[in-house]
């Protein structure tokens, strides 16, 4: 299973989101530049390599140029040359592509707190081939977590390479998330097949309200519960929900 945590200050919006995955079949991908974290997406590039394949390379970039346009190219790719097309490569993919954020842990204290509002919001759960229904998804897959920031050779690795080494990697003090990503060709709103939906789980200071439309969908084929704090340790325990019955779970 592939869970996300959702939140919000305000019960109407946090309904409006559940509402975009449970009816219309929807799930939204980030716009990378807008992560808070500083050292998100970094990536170490290298364009060491024989002057052949960068040759090569450059050709199959700027197929109409000629030997001139290329020889006075190289010629000028000096170390800022160098720095600028890192910066520039790294720059469309942080304003073009789409991460969908993923875990494999619904019931982590931390992401409860951090992601949905301070365990007011939910957690929903999907069944592992919801990748399969992004239509523009480029990579997916488990987070990597390093100290080391990745390498990736412009001229001798692919593409897929480079968007692996950038998206798939994080410091390890994220290592907690436990981090499934999807990264799309571009961010946005993406279809899902409802069918996929298999859990939703609400916070333990969830309100009435939320809970009350998570019962709607008794009987739907989705599991519906609330997570509970245990009385004897600090983790998380989840109580199957059922309609007009209500209980704190934060005590």
């Amino acid at each position: 299973m592939l869970y996300k945590y959702v939140g919000h200050e305000d019960t109407d919006k946090v309904i409006e989101y559940l509402k975009y995955f449970v009816e219309s079949g929807t799930i939204f991908a980030s716009q990378p530049v807008s992560f808070n974290d500083p050292a998100e997406f970094k990536i170490i590039f290298n364009f060491d390599a024989n002057p052949e394949i960068i040759k090569d390379k450059y050709f199959a970039d700027h197929r109409n140029h000629s030997d001139v346009d290329f020889n006075k190219w190289y010629d000028g790719f000096d170390e800022n040359a160098k720095l600028y097309m890192g910066y520039s490569i790294r720059e469309i993919y942080l304003t073009h592509n789409g991460t969908i954020c993923l875990t494999r842990d619904s019931d982590n204290y931390l992401m409860w707190s951090h992601y949905a509002h301070s365990h007011t919001g939910f957690c929903i759960g999907f069944d592992d081939s919801i990748v399969n229904c992004i239509d523009d998804y480029a990579v997916f897959g488990d987070v990597n977590y390093t100290n080391s920031v990745p390498q990736f050779n412009y001229f001798a690795e692919d593409l897929v390479k480079f968007a692996s080494a950038m998206f798939l990697h994080k410091g390890l003090p994220w290592a907690y998330e436990k981090e499934f990503r999807i990264i799309t060709d571009k961010w946005g709103m993406k279809k899902i097949d409802k069918s996929l939906i298999k859990e939703i789980v609400i916070g333990c200071r969830a309100p009435i309200q939320l809970q009350d439309f998570v019962c709607e969908l008794i009987g739907t084929g989705i599991e519906v519960s609330k997570v509970s704090l245990s009385h004897d340790t600090y983790n998380l325990k989840k109580i199957p929900l059922e309609k007009n019955i209500y209980f704190q779970g934060d005590v």
